[in-house]
């Protein structure tokens, strides 16, 4: 599994993603980017203007949290059960 299969799949639904947190603990979390699944959006524009995009960290909404999430592509291991390889 690759970077755009993680995509395409946070996209269809709900994930299983495993990855290690950058202080080293081991996560496990239900996730998504399915625009149907997702809370309502409030006007971030302003926000986001301010943050500089980081290519090495892929934010999500953790369904259990019920809240926004990120992990870091180069710490993550499993998505759905299946290996990630990368790329």
């Amino acid at each position: 599994m690759v970077k755009s299969d993680v995509m395409y799949e946070l996209k269809r639904g709900i994930v299983v993603v495993e990855f290690s947190k950058v202080n080293g603990e081991y996560r496990k979390m239900q996730c998504t980017l399915d625009e149907q699944r997702l809370p309502a959006q409030i006007d971030v524009e302003e926000a986001a203007q301010k943050k500089k995009p980081n290519p090495d960290v892929l934010a999500v909404y953790d369904i259990e949290a019920q809240g926004w999430r990120s992990f870091r592509w180069d710490n993550l291991k499993t998505v759905n059960g299946v290996i990630f390889n990368g790329t």
